[in-house]
């Protein structure tokens, strides 16, 4: 747990126990004390100041245990086992404490040190493992509660980040000189090519239509992102005639889960800062690989490269949000690097923890929390 809020959550309830030594006050005060019932008020509550304080004492080194030794999934058995022998210390110097402080206000009686250990056992032993018990429960609530909104915060984001996402997309689409260029291929292949034409404005449909119904699931089936990016591609390699071609991932397509959209900034940063800045014929390739617990998509072009355009770098703001969604998704697991490539052109690299797409409708684990993976 961190934060202002939360220490002075704390605060307060280290402040909790005046009540019952206010209480205790009252008590002795209606009943006063066999062995001296003469007491002041003042030292009244100091004798019981010192009994019931000692466990704001106990609140804080139970607090410090619990923030390090935490009873969290894998580690529960060594935090019960921690949190015992915490217990049985706790409980064996709180007998001592309340013994000793009721004898020096004159309270009780003196003993020894066996027979104050053996009446302490009986007389408060049970009351104060509840105590310890309760202490350590409302410290797991207050995790628990902190988590719990950290996750609802976190989920919040990331269905911000997938609608601007689909939003981004979207107007990508329909971009005055995208959709002008579109339509005017489709009105110029009317006349020569009426079929071509008819399959043009269906895959322009298909492709509004695909990502108006992409759903709110932040990750998606590898297959369906390529669909989707190959929709895209579709109307763009009519825009771009023959100075366009397109390599598509050869070989097993891994079965995984990515992120939806993920592609798509990627496929236009290399068509705007690429293809669209060389003279000649240029190739877009789009290639995914599995390495270890991991995947691997890659996008090249044979364009101008990062040297003569430095608006590709990476920096975009297309780019700059995929990034943000990476992070809220995988944590520092995902990485996304925007680089010349070894042959010319610029080569982006999207590497994600690999993600079986069996797990599609189930929960994924990432960073520090857990975030649905919807399809």
């Amino acid at each position: 747990m961190s934060g202002m809020r939360t220490w002075r959550v704390r605060t307060a309830l280290l402040g909790f126990w005046l009540l019952p030594t206010i209480i205790g006050t009252i008590g002795f005060h209606l009943v006063p004390s066999r062995l001296n019932p003469s007491l002041p008020t003042a030292a009244l509550f100091l004798s019981q100041f010192v009994m019931w304080g000692a466990w704001g004492l106990w609140t804080a080194v139970i607090w410090y245990v619990g923030d390090r030794v935490p009873f969290r999934a894998g580690e529960r058995l060594r935090a019960f086992v921690v949190h015992l022998l915490l217990a049985a210390l706790i409980v064996f110097v709180q007998i001592f404490v309340y013994a000793k402080t009721s004898v020096a206000f004159g309270l009780d009686e003196p003993r020894g040190f066996e027979s104050t250990l053996v009446i302490g056992i009986r007389s408060n032993g049970d009351v104060f493992l509840v105590i310890f018990c309760a202490i350590v429960v409302a410290q797991m609530a207050m995790r628990w509660y902190d988590e719990w909104q950290a996750e609802r915060v976190l989920a919040a984001r990331m269905g911000e980040d997938l609608a601007q996402a689909q939003l981004r997309a979207l107007q990508a689409q329909l971009n005055p000189h995208f959709l002008f260029n579109a339509l005017n291929s489709i009105v110029t292949l009317i006349g020569r090519d009426p079929a071509m034409a008819q399959q043009l404005v269906v895959r322009l449909a298909d492709l509004l239509r695909a990502t108006l119904r992409a759903g709110d699931g932040q990750v998606i089936p590898l297959a369906q992102e390529l669909e989707f990016t190959r929709r895209y591609l579709d109307i763009e390699l009519v825009r771009f005639a023959d100075r366009l071609r397109v390599e598509w991932p050869s070989g097993v397509m891994p079965a995984a889960m990515v992120p939806a959209f993920a592609l798509q900034p990627l496929v236009e940063n290399a068509l705007l800062h690429g293809i669209a800045r060389q003279t000649g014929a240029g190739m877009v390739s789009i290639s995914t690989s599995r390495e270890e617990n991991h995947l691997v998509l890659r996008v090249t072009d044979t364009g101008p490269g990062l040297s003569a355009d430095t608006t590709s770098s990476g920096a975009g703001t297309g780019l700059l949000n995929l990034r943000a969604r990476l992070s809220r998704l995988y944590g520092e697991d995902a990485v996304l690097r925007v680089q010349d490539g070894a042959t010319g052109g610029v080569e982006a690299v999207l590497r994600l923890p690999f993600v079986p797409e069996e797990m599609g409708t189930h929960r994924i684990t990432v960073g520090a929390s857990d975030v649905p993976a919807t399809r």
